[in-house]
């Protein structure tokens, strides 16, 4: 499998700030894999999300998707490759129009991409491989739970196909259960669609259930990575023993 993702030597130092938020991250993601960022809050994880995904400007460094350096778009080029790059947030509710149905919203991304066919009835379908049936067409984001939000918010994001999904903290403000179906379906979706995900959480039990991949950020660096299954039984930094001590893995 090709990278999808390549990031190099990665620096963000906002302008006031003393050192850098995130400084020389090298990350590659393969097509149709998924990679965990997992560290404490203050790690610089939504920031190399933001960066990935041009909501901030970076300092130094090289990202490439899909084979194009996309590291100097501007805003006008990143909307031409958001069809093929989409990003779900910790908050799903703030992420949609409300006063928009969640339907609605999911058929604007479907015209938005160009989609041909049928944009209602796309986005039904889309709802219900999410887990919400069609009466979810007309609710809105005040009127529904934040599990369902999110699986609207996933509908959303997979309508127009891309070949990287980010899920920032995406299932950190929903109950344990909900987590878990949120994760299976996601992990789901991955398979179905050959689509990579990068995975940020905080909680690395999370990210032994959904990633392939892990790397472990602390204080804007990676201190390891690697393949879950090694990070998870033999972590070599101590900063990821204790993440992994701290959590609910065994």
């Amino acid at each position: 499998m090709n990278d999808i993702l390549i990031i190099k030597n990665l620096t963000k130092q906002f302008e006031g700030e003393t050192k850098p938020s995130i400084e020389n991250i090298n990350l590659n993601l393969k097509a149709g894999r998924c990679l965990g960022i997992v560290g404490e809050s203050g790690s610089g994880k939504s920031t190399l999300a933001r960066a990935v995904t041009g909501l901030i400007t970076i300092t130094e460094g090289e990202i490439t998707f899909d084979g194009k350096c996309i590291s100097k778009f501007s805003p006008a080029n990143y909307r031409k490759i958001y069809k093929d790059l989409q990003m779900i947030f910790q908050l799903p509710r703030e992420s949609f129009n409300p006063v928009r149905s969640l339907g609605e919203s999911i058929l604007v991304n479907l015209k938005n991409f160009g989609f041909k066919g049928d944009c209602k009835k796309q986005a039904i379908t889309l709802l219900d491989r999410c887990g919400l049936n069609e009466s979810f067409y007309n609710k809105y984001p005040s009127e529904v739970s934040g599990g369902e939000c999110q699986r609207a918010a996933i509908a959303r994001a997979i309508a127009c196909s891309p070949k990287l999904l980010i899920c920032d903290e995406a299932t950190s403000a929903l109950d344990l259960i909900v987590q878990r179906k949120i994760i299976s379906l996601l992990n789901d979706l991955k398979e179905e669609m050959s689509m990579a995900i990068l995975f940020i959480c905080h909680d690395i039990s999370l990210v032994h259930h959904m990633c392939d991949d892990v790397a472990v950020m602390k204080d804007g660096h990676i201190v390891e990575k690697d393949v879950t299954s090694r990070i998870i039984h033999r972590p070599s930094n101590e900063y990821t023993k204790a993440l992994i001590e701290a959590s609910n893995i065994y």
